[in-house]
C-alpha cells in the first residue's frame, strides 16, 4: 500500500472557499470576512446579477477569472459553471437487508447511485444495486481478503471526469484503517479503477469532502476527526497531500432518498449528455414506441413472407420484431388491382414462465438443424446428465419435451461414478461436442474437466455419444492431478472462437504452494480437432475480487460458469461469482477491441453485476447463464436461480436487448420490451 508524503509547510488559505466547478444557481457571496465585496469577471458580460454568473444551457462553460475585491485585500479565483439544465446524481450507500440472501453487507457496502433527470426526483440505478466495489487486498493470501466501502464522496477532476473517495471497511463492515481513504476515478460513472489510498489522519474521520479549489487549482480534502477537531490538506494526485492544518472544508451537498435501504446520500451536478449516458447504461431501457412500415406493392407483386416491425427503446435502441397478421385480414387482400388496405395483426414475442425448466441448473440452449436442445445439471443429485429437444424455445418447457438420459453417475459400474456438471453443446468444425465436469473420485472434490464427441446423428441417443475424456494440458497432462493434491478440481469449460483461433475458458481453484486460491477463470488456445487438448499455457483472466462476487465472507465465492456472447465487433464474456445459491450474480467481462483474450489487461471486468438478485422480483442468486439466437436472430438469456434460502435450482430463459452503445441487457422484462399497448397494431398494404 502506498502512503502520501504529508508536507506540514503549511498552506496559505482563503478565507472564501470556492470549488471550480459551480452548479448552476450559485450566488456568491456579497461579503468576505465581514467586508463587502466587488466581484470582476475576465468575461463581463457573463454576469446575470449581482453575484450570479450567467450559466449555459447544458454543458460545462468556459474558464472563468473572478477577483473579489475589499477595502483590505483581493482574491482570485478561477471557475467553470455547468449548464442551467444539469441533472443531479446521488452516490448513497444502503442498508443491508435482515436477510443476508437479499442484500447483504457484502453488497450494500459499496456506492449507489440514483439520478434526478426532471427535477421531480431521484431514480435508483442498477435496478438500486451497488455499482462500485472495493477490490479485495492480495496482499497477504492468494484468496484475498475482502474489503467493502462506506461514506463516499464523488467530486469533478481538473481534466474531466470524477474521482471517488471513500472510507475502506473490512468484511464485517468495521474500519480497520483509521485516518484512510479509497481512491477511485471515473470517466462516466459506468467503468471504474481503483488507484491509490490516501492517509489523512491517525484518527477516525468522521466526515470529510474534497473538492477542486478554484483558489488554488488543487483537491481541498477537508475533515473531522473523532476528536471534533476539523482539518484540511490540498493535493495534485492523490499521492502527495500539502499543507495538513486544522481549517474549514468544503460542505457536503447531503440529499435524503427514498429508495429502499437507501442511507443519506451525496449530490453532485452531471451535464445533460453525463446524465443521459449514465441513464442509459445504467438505467431501465424500456419500449417507448414502434414504427410501422407501409408495405408498398405492384400489382401482382406476392405478399411478403415475413412481415416485421421496429421497436424503439427509451436509449435510442431499436429492434426488429416480426407482425403475425391475422388470416382474416389476409384474404381481403387483392393482389391484382390497385387498392389500399388495413391489416391487424400481432407483434411476435416469446414469453417464458419462471420455473420454466424445474431442478435443471447451468443450463445452455443450442439450435441446430432447426431445433433446440437444452442441456443441463440435474439438481437432483447432481450425477445425471439429461438432454431434451424442442421446435422452439416454449416447448422445452417441463411437460413439453421428454428427457433423455445421456450420462448416468449413479451406475456403481458405470465409467465415472459422482457428480456430473454444467453440460455445454458446442458445433466446432461441424461436429458436435459436449463440454462437462465428471468427478473422478465418486466426490465433488474430484470434478474435472471432460469432452464428448457425437460421433451418430442423433445428440437425444446416448449411444451416438462417444465416452468423455479428460482434458489434457498442452504436454499430455491432466488439468487437476488428484494424486498430488485433494480438490483439485477444473470446471465449467465452455468453448469460443475469435481471430481465427479457438479458446476454451474454465474455472478452477489452483494451489499456490500450500494455499487454494478460490475457484478463477482460466483460458488458454486449443485444437478445434481435438477440443480435449490445450495447445498452450492456462492464463489467469478474472478472480473475484468484489463484494458482489466474494459474498459471504473474508475469503469466499468463486468465479465460473464463463461463457461467451458475440454482437456485432464485441466479445462479452459472463461468468458467475459469489457462492452457489441465492447470492450468487453474474458478472461480464469484455475483450478490449483488437484485444488477444490471453492477455489478462485486454479483458475489462465491470466493478457491478448484469444480473443479480434484484434482476428479477422473486428469483434469486441467477447465474451459469448462457446465449440462444433463435431462427430470426433474437438473441436469448438462459440461465438458473433459486428461492430465497436456496434449495433446488431452476433455469428458465429471458430475452437479450443491445443497448445503442451495442451492450446486453440481460433482465429486460415482458413490459419493457414491449410495452402492452403495442402488442396489436395495424399495418397498410398499398397496392399499386
Amino acid at each position: 500500500m502506498k502512503h502520501p508524503h504529508i508536507r506540514n509547510s503549511g498552506f496559505n488559505d482563503t478565507p472564501l472557499l470556492l470549488p471550480y466547478y459551480l452548479p448552476p444557481g450559485t450566488v456568491l457571496p456579497s461579503t468576505i470576512s465581514g467586508q463587502a465585496v466587488e466581484w470582476k469577471s475576465s468575461q463581463p458580460d457573463l454576469w446575470a446579477g449581482p453575484g450570479r454568473l450567467v450559466s449555459p444551457v447544458d454543458e460545462l462553460g468556459p474558464e472563468i477569472q473572478l477577483t473579489a475585491v475589499t477595502l483590505e485585500e483581493s482574491y482570485t479565483y478561477t471557475v467553470r459553471m455547468l449548464g442551467e439544465r444539469s441533472c443531479w446524481l446521488a452516490g448513497y450507500t444502503r442498508e443491508p437487508d435482515e436477510n443476508a440472501n437479499v442484500y447483504s453487507l457484502f453488497v450494500a457496502s459499496s456506492l449507489h447511485l440514483a439520478l434526478d433527470m426532471t427535477g421531480e426526483g431521484y431514480e435508483a440505478l442498477n435496478g438500486n444495486y451497488g455499482v462500485l466495489f472495493a477490490k479485495a487486498d492480495y496482499y497477504h493470501s492468494v484468496q484475498g481478503e475482502t474489503r467493502l466501502l462506506g461514506m463516499p464522496r464523488c467530486f469533478r477532476l481538473a481534466d474531466g471526469g470524477f474521482g471517488i473517495l471513500a472510507t475502506p471497511l473490512n468484511h464485517e463492515g468495521k474500519g480497520d484503517w483509521p485516518g484512510e481513504l479509497l481512491y477511485f476515478e471515473t470517466k462516466d460513472f459506468v467503468h471504474y479503477e481503483e488507484k491509490e489510498h490516501i492517509v489523512l489522519s491517525s484518527k477516525v474521520i468522521l466526515d470529510y469532502s474534497c473538492e477542486l479549489d478554484a483558489a488554488t487549482r488543487l483537491y481541498r480534502i477537508g475533515w473531522k476527526d473523532e476528536g471534533g477537531e476539523s482539518y484540511f490538506g490540498m493535493t495534485k494526485d492523490f499521492i502527495t497531500l500539502e499543507g495538513c492544518q486544522p481549517g474549514e472544508r468544503f460542505p457536503v451537498l447531503l440529499q435524503e432518498l427514498s429508495m429502499k435501504g437507501a442511507l443519506t446520500g451525496q449530490r453532485i451536478a452531471l451535464t445533460r449528455s453525463e446524465a443521459a449516458y449514465l441513464q442509459n447504461k445504467l438505467g431501465r431501457v424500456c419500449n417507448v414506441s414502434v414504427s410501422v412500415p407501409v408495405i408498398e406493392l405492384q400489382a401482382g407483386d406476392p405478399l411478403p413472407d415475413h412481415w416485421r416491425v421496429t421497436t424503439v427503446y427509451s436509449d435510442g435502441s431499436v429492434k426488429e420484431k416480426r407482425l403475425i397478421i391475422d388470416p382474416a385480414g389476409l384474404a381481403t387482400v387483392n393482389l391484382s388491382q390497385p387498392g389500399t388496405y388495413k391489416l391487424d395483426g400481432e407483434v411476435l414475442r416469446h414469453r417464458f414462465p419462471y420455473p420454466m425448466m424445474m431442478t435443471r441448473p447451468d443450463p445452455q440452449i443450442i439450435r441446430l438443424n432447426h431445433r433446440y436442445y437444452f442441456i443441463s445439471t440435474d439438481d437432483d443429485g447432481q450425477r445425471r446428465i439429461y438432454i431434451r429437444s424442442a421446435d422452439t424455445l416454449e416447448g422445452l418447457q417441463d411437460g413439453q419435451a421428454a428427457e433423455t438420459l445421456l450420462w448416468d453417475g449413479t451406475l456403481p459400474d458405470g465409467e465415472r461414478r459422482g457428480e456430473h456438471w454444467a453440460p455445454e453443446l458446442h458445433l466446432i468444425h461441424g461436429s458436435l461436442y459436449c463440454f462437462l465436469a465428471i468427478s473422478v473420485n465418486n466426490s465433488w472434490t474430484g470434478v474435472q474437466a471432460h469432452v464428448a464427441v457425437l460421433t451418430g446423428n442423433d445428440p437425444l441417443n446416448s449411444d451416438h455419444w462417444e465416452t468423455p475424456v479428460r482434458v489434457l494440458d498442452r504436454h499430455g497432462e491432466v488439468l487437476g492431478d488428484l494424486a498430488e493434491r485433494e480438490r483439485n478440481i477444473n470446471l465449467d469449460m465452455t468453448y469460443f472462437e475469435y481471430g481465427g483461433q479457438s479458446y476454451v475458458c474454465w474455472s478452477q481453484p489452483k494451489w499456490h504452494k500450500e494455499v487454494q486460491e478460490l475457484a478463477s477463470l482460466y483460458i488458454a488456445t486449443v485444437d478445434p480437432s481435438m477440443p480435449w487438448r490445450l495447445t498452450g499455457d492456462p492464463v489467469k483472466i478474472c478472480q473475484n475480487e468484489y463484494g458482489w462476487d466474494r459474498n459471504g465472507k473474508v475469503a469466499s465465492g468463486v468465479a465460473e460458469g464463463p461463457y461467451v456472447l458475440k454482437h456485432e465487433d464485441a466479445v462479452y464474456m459472463v461468468y458467475s461469482g459469489s457462492s452457489v445459491g441465492p447470492t450468487y450474480t453474474v458478472g461480464m467481462l469484455e475483450l478490449m477491441k483488437a484485444g488477444d483474450p490471453l492477455n489478462p489487461a485486454a479483458w475489462r471486468k465491470s466493478n457491478y453485476p448484469w444480473m443479480h438478485s434484484l434482476s428479477h422480483p422473486g428469483q434469486y442468486g441467477p447465474g451459469h447463464n448462457s446465449f440462444v439466437q433463435d431462427e430470426d436472430g433474437n438473441w436469448f438469456n438462459v440461465y438458473h436461480a433459486c428461492e430465497v434460502n436456496g434449495g433446488f435450482r431452476h433455469a428458465s430463459i429471458r430475452p437479450v436487448h443491445f443497448r445503442s452503445d451495442g451492450s446486453p441487457v440481460l433482465d429486460m422484462t415482458e413490459e419493457e420490451e414491449l410495452l402492452p399497448e403495442y402488442e396489436r397494431l395495424t399495418i397498410t398494404v398499398v397496392v399499386k
